[in-house]
């Protein structure tokens, strides 16, 4: 008996061709973020396509965050680059549901947050190492206000500051990903912290822009280590991962 061949997978709308070609403009940069695109007169004409298929190219090129419709006088669509939080959000929900505690969360970061750390010591610029400084001298600031919150804010920050200056696009939109639930335990139970652990925090993160100004590498790998251990020790790893409030 002869088998029954699967149905070919159906063709591509003219819509959906249409949007491919305007991605494919704004990913290689040829459209750049901010610019408006052409007015339905002339965009119709380039595609060869009617008012109604460019409108369902452009409703999936707005769902996809690649534009924003602008309403009103002037208006039109403008290219916007995508945002992380509806993906965050996702995964935070995700792994809300899932159960996962804050233990978890700790050890994927440390496989992380350390190499970030090596990296940047061995390749930085004069501007990472600012961006790194003023986010430490805003703990600093905080511990030595005894201001807990504004202290679990300022050391989030010094977090997201070495993953944004990393310098590896991976390695930094995985972590940006995760920066919400981050925010949300340093936050959460800062208002209690010692103003000592707090001292001790920046006097840790100042020593790691030292081994990254000093371009040493296995210093700053072991002393991120060493760290992220010491302040995982005083958290309880069965806690469940949360969102920040404010997201």
């Amino acid at each position: 008996m002869a088998t029954a061949k699967a149905p070919a997978r159906s063709a591509k709308k003219i819509h959906e061709l249409v949007a491919d070609q305007i991605r494919q403009q704004i990913v290689k940069g040829e459209l750049a973020e901010g610019e408006r695109l052409p007015p339905e007169d002339e965009l119709t004409v380039q595609f060869g396509v009617a008012r109604t298929t460019l409108r369902e190219a452009l409703r999936v090129l707005e769902s996809q965050g690649l534009v924003a419709i602008r309403r009103g006088r002037g208006g039109g669509p403008v290219v916007t680059h995508p945002s992380l939080e509806p993906i965050a959000m996702a995964l935070a929900l995700t792994l809300q549901l899932q159960n996962t505690s804050v233990g978890d969360l700790d050890a994927a970061r440390q496989i992380i947050e350390p190499a970030i750390a090596g990296q940047l010591a061995r390749s930085h610029t004069d501007a990472d190492l600012v961006a790194l400084e003023e986010a430490i001298d805003l703990a600093s600031d905080a511990a030595e206000r005894n201001d807990g919150i504004a202290f679990g804010l300022a050391a989030a920050r010094v977090h997201e500051t070495l993953v944004e200056r990393s310098g590896n696009s991976t390695l930094a939109t995985i972590s940006k990903l995760l920066q919400s639930m981050v925010r949300a335990y340093y936050t959460r139970h800062m208002d209690t912290t010692e103003q000592a652990l707090m001292r001790r925090a920046v006097r840790s993160y100042r020593k790691l822009l030292g081994y990254i100004r000093d371009a040493d590498e296995a210093a700053a790998v072991q002393h991120w280590q060493a760290t992220m251990r010491y302040t995982i020790s005083h958290r309880d790893a069965r806690e469940p991962v949360t969102i920040a409030a404010g997201w």
